[in-house]
């Protein structure tokens, strides 16, 4: 450490704040939400705050703003309130804290002191809080000098009645399992604190739970559609009710197709009913090079003509392949996914592996080069005997099984040519 003092500081005086230091140092925090978190701690208890406020003094635009403030929500250093005036509920707030909250904390949050509190223009408060649903409230207030003439909606949501917590009854444990299995595999959500999303789903009605969980991958699509880099942590999710961004949708307008890992089943199925089909692609005669080979007697004309319909007969099963030996799934019919379910997992390298690229081999279908999983899924065997004879009993029984798919496709493709 150096000797000379290379931090100089100047005169203290009263426009000094006291900020922990692991307000600057939390890693979890990207450098703007820290910089709101130390900006939001500087001011007086009863400071106001609106969202002009942190776009002025933070030049950033309103996305961003709302942004930082999910991350001090998720982290546990902001959390939405709803207030009371005259045994009314009024103006959402958030409610900021220069340590993290953990969930037994944040129940007493309201008795907390020394806070700064925000009024939520663009986000609504997570807990359902009444029994009516009246109409927003305009306000123009702030004593924040910068941004007096700064108007702000506080907006309440209504409530139907319920019992003590406001929320229809259920299984606490369905209700908590429903909720793990939604956020599991929530995008860049590993490390997050946990429990401000749950309390935002357990503030939901049982209707908004289902519907969120149903809307949640075609959610997901949407953000994907839209370039999103960001995915709003469960919290916000819950809490703003993201999924009514997606429009409903009943049986009808269900998609035909899904994205399907590779070598998954749904995956495998569709790429042997690919190869059930007759070769769809153009075979290149010869060249020039394959003609001298034939000519001179290196290779037969039959063996070159059916090495070139492997490579190019099937070309939905060669993207597919293709796609896959860089772990890129492909778009696959869900008509099949009944029919993928009856596949069985084959290790790779073993006997019946063997037998599969064999028959493969046999039909001159093309076989996947990349290096494979140890576990593929290929139709299942029945009884026992020679696996050869195993395998393309299978094929047969798997063409039977989707064959009314099959018709359906060669009439789609004779009427496309």
């Amino acid at each position: 450490m150096s000797q000379e003092a290379t931090i100089r500081r100047g005169v203290r005086n009263a426009r000094y704040a006291a900020i922990p230091n692991h307000v600057f140092e939390d890693a979890r925090l990207s450098m703007e939400a820290r910089w709101l978190l130390s900006y939001l701690l500087s001011k007086p208890d009863n400071w106001t705050v609106v969202i002009g406020d942190i776009i002025k003094k933070g030049n950033c635009g309103r996305d961003k703003a709302r942004k930082m403030i999910a991350e001090l929500v998720d982290i546990g250093y902001a959390e939405r309130e709803q207030q009371r005036e005259d045994g009314k509920f009024g103006a959402s707030v958030l409610v900021i804290f220069d340590e993290p909250r953990c969930a037994t904390a944040a129940e007493n949050a309201a008795e907390a002191s020394g806070v700064a509190i925000l009024p939520q223009t663009d986000l609504p408060a997570t807990a359902l809080p009444a029994p009516v649903s009246p109409a927003p409230v305009k306000s123009a207030h702030s004593n924040n000098s910068d941004s007096a003439n700064t108007d702000y909606q506080n907006l309440r949501e209504g409530g139907r009645d319920a019992p003590e917590d406001g929320q229809e009854p259920g299984d606490p444990r369905k209700i908590d399992a429903a909720f793990w299995s939604l956020v599991k595999n929530w995008p860049q959500f590993d490390g997050m604190p946990k429990e401000p999303a749950r309390r935002a789903w357990l503030a939901l009605t049982a209707d908004e739970r289902r519907e969120a969980a149903e809307r949640f991958p075609r959610w997901l699509q949407l953000l994907k559609a839209q370039k999103k880099s960001h995915t709003p942590a469960p919290s916000t999710y819950f809490g703003e009710k993201l999924w009514m961004d997606v429009p409903a949708q009943d049986e009808a307008a269900k998609p035909a197709n899904a994205m399907a890992a590779p070598f998954g089943k749904l995956w495998s199925a569709t790429r042997f009913a690919e190869l059930l089909l007759p070769p769809s692609g153009i075979v290149a005669p010869p060249t020039k090079f394959e003609q001298m080979q034939i000519d001179a007697g290196q290779v037969s004309l039959v063996d070159v003509m059916a090495e070139k319909r492997m490579r190019a007969g099937w070309p939905s099963v060669n993207s597919m392949q293709e796609r896959a030996r860089s772990a890129q799934g492909s778009m696959c019919p869900l008509a099949l996914e009944e029919a993928g379910q009856g596949f069985q997992a084959v290790k790779r390298d073993g006997d019946l592996f063997a037998a599969w690229v064999r028959e493969h081999k046999r039909r001159g279908w093309p076989f996947p080069e990349a290096r494979l999983p140890e576990w593929v899924y290929f139709p299942a065997i029945e009884g026992e005997g020679d696996l050869d004879l195993l395998v393309a009993e299978a094929v047969e029984r798997y063409r039977e099984r989707i064959s009314d798919y099959l018709a359906n496709r060669s009439k789609g493709d004779d009427h496309a040519a």
